[in-house]
């Protein structure tokens, strides 16, 4: 059995295109978003009943175009974020810069990743086992205590100052 079309259906059944029309011209989209700038935040038009039922539509819920929801709801362009505008419409503004706080944060998460990394080469090497059992060569513990002192010179870096922070560069490997 072949596909019919829907211009197909038209042209057998004229009353068709009629419904079709009115369908159309009635509003009823199953693409229709609304926005909402107390949440900065698109609500689909089909899902209204469930957020009635559940945690409220918003009360500042404007309907918004197709390409308003397409555009503000993709990946924002690079340094931008999705802002509520002053006309409660969704714009891009610049990422604000970070706080000190958020800098220090980072700082933080970078000194933790270099003592896992070094932690991690080092236990590869299976360094701390051969030394405790007195199999550690001569070449070993030299390389050994230069990552130990790599990693006494990470715990020594403090935070606080960044983003003012020289980080130590890790042994040869």
């Amino acid at each position: 059995m072949a596909l019919l079309t829907v211009l197909d259906l038209v042209l057998i059944c004229p009353a068709l295109a009629v419904s079709i029309r009115t369908f159309l011209l009635s509003g009823v989209n199953v693409n229709t978003y609304f926005y909402s700038a107390k949440y900065n935040s698109f609500f689909p038009l089909e899902l209204k009943d469930d957020y009635i039922n559940g945690i409220g539509w918003p009360e500042d819920a404007v309907e918004v175009t197709n390409a308003i929801y397409t555009e503000y709801s993709e990946e924002p362009p690079k340094g931008k974020i999705r802002v509520a505008g002053k006309n409660g419409m969704p714009e891009w503004e610049d990422v604000p810069p970070l706080t000190h706080e958020e800098v220090v944060a980072q700082a933080g998460v970078e000194k933790q990743n270099r003592i896992s990394a070094a932690n991690d080469y080092i236990n590869s090497n299976q360094w701390p086992g051969k030394a405790a059992m007195g199999r550690l060569k001569d070449t070993d513990k030299a390389k050994y205590n230069a990552w130990l002192d790599y990693l006494d010179n990470i715990e020594a870096v403090e935070i606080s100052a960044a983003p003012d922070i020289t980080w130590p560069t890790p042994p040869a490997v």
